[in-house]
């Protein structure tokens, strides 16, 4: 149609109720083959027409048959549009059987180490068919794996061995929310293995099993010990965001907010930094530490300028020193707003909060400033 690559529109539609347009785009200036990329979703209950181009989903199932249609508007068969239909079945899936070998290993370590990849192999399983609903095919999974495990510690029964079968354990249990098993199966590498290179692992996950059971007094406490056992895991960083996030739900700004500057002492590099450096300016906002929360909210905006929350950093700098009383911090913050980042929500925002009576007093304090320096 025209010297540039050119695109059309194609409506997906399915047997249990998905309907989306897609739009492909030529391969190359006029290839005529159109091409487009989505992604599966399984999900028995697809929302019809609610395809994101940032990331195009396609919800289907096991065994659905996806419909592809083409509107030609200028069929060489046909004078009037021509709709073109095309059906793609989704694959059930496959029933894959996996078993030991049945011979006997010369070699007692190539031996266990099969085991243990076929108990985690279960584990894999036992999370996908969880995650889709697969109750009966999960608990067969989770059968199969302990069944493993158990024929390790009864074929080998090495203490060597123990710590990477508990760990196992430890993780089926944690996924079905058996959480005392959970914390018994990790106890044991904790106990009697503490030089084990599972030993953090097992630490962080029994304090997630605390935490996830109700308990985060414990939690906290196995969190703490996890930091002062293992001080140069690379699990720590993990810990304080948990441990700054449930103080700053539980309300404690204060503690939220501590945790996340020794967070940003440490760890300025993490890749949650930006979202942690934020968080400290919320908690103290929300503490009603005005100043300090305005200071946070600068330091965010000066270590991550480029940040997709730098526009929301300079209006709730804006906001705290307005708190503050310091009208003329505030105007600034909300120009740079405004100035920096016209099109987002937060410069709507700040227009609105210059149109207030302090910050158009404000607004000539610094227009008489500017002639008075003229």
């Amino acid at each position: 149609m025209s010297d540039a690559r050119d695109s059309v529109e194609i409506t997906l539609t399915t047997k249990i109720g998905e309907q989306e347009t897609i739009k492909l785009i030529e391969t190359t200036v006029h290839s005529g083959d159109f091409t487009g990329a989505f992604t599966l979703v399984a999900n028995e209950n697809p929302v019809a027409n609610n395809l994101k181009t940032d990331d195009p989903i396609i919800e289907t199932n096991f065994g659905d048959v996806i419909s592809v249609t083409y509107n030609d508007q200028r069929s060489a068969d046909s004078a009037d549009p021509l709709a073109l239909t095309t059906e793609i079945p989704v694959v059930v899936g496959t029933n894959g059987l996996v078993a030991a070998f049945s011979k006997a290993f010369n070699d007692e370590e190539l031996a266990v180490e099969t085991k243990f990849r076929i108990a985690e192999s279960y584990f894999e399983l036992f999370k996908s068919h969880k995650e889709i609903g697969r109750d009966e095919e999960q608990l067969v999974d989770l059968e199969s794996g302990r069944r493993i495990l158990q024929e390790v510690m009864e074929d080998y029964p090495d203490p060597k061995y123990v710590p990477r079968i508990s760990y196992l354990l430890g993780q089926f249990s944690q996924e079905l929310g058996q959480w005392s098993q959970a914390i018994a199966s990790y106890e044991v590498i904790l106990q009697q293995y503490a030089d084990h290179t599972l030993a953090p692992d097992a630490q962080f996950k029994m304090a997630q099993c605390f935490e996830e059971s109700g308990d985060f007094d414990e939690a906290l406490e196995a969190y703490v010990t996890l930091a002062a056992t293992f001080p140069k895991s690379p699990l720590i960083a993990s810990v304080m965001i948990r441990i700054s996030d449930h103080f700053y739900k539980a309300e404690n700004y204060v503690i939220a907010a501590q945790v996340g500057e020794k967070f940003l002492e440490k760890f300025e590099a993490h890749e949650h930094a930006q979202r942690m450096a934020f968080r400290v300016g919320q908690a103290y906002y929300k503490n009603e530490e005005f100043v300090r929360a305005a200071e946070s909210f600068d330091n965010f905006t000066k270590l991550f300028p480029d940040d997709s929350l730098g526009a929301d950093g300079l209006f709730w700098s804006g906001e705290s020193y307005r708190m503050a009383k310091n009208n003329q911090f505030a105007f600034r913050r909300y120009n740079r707003c405004r100035w920096d980042f016209p099109a987002s929500e937060a410069a709507k925002f700040a227009r609105g909060r210059l149109a207030l009576p302090e910050m158009l007093n404000q607004f000539e304090a610094e227009a008489n400033s500017i002639d008075n320096d003229n």
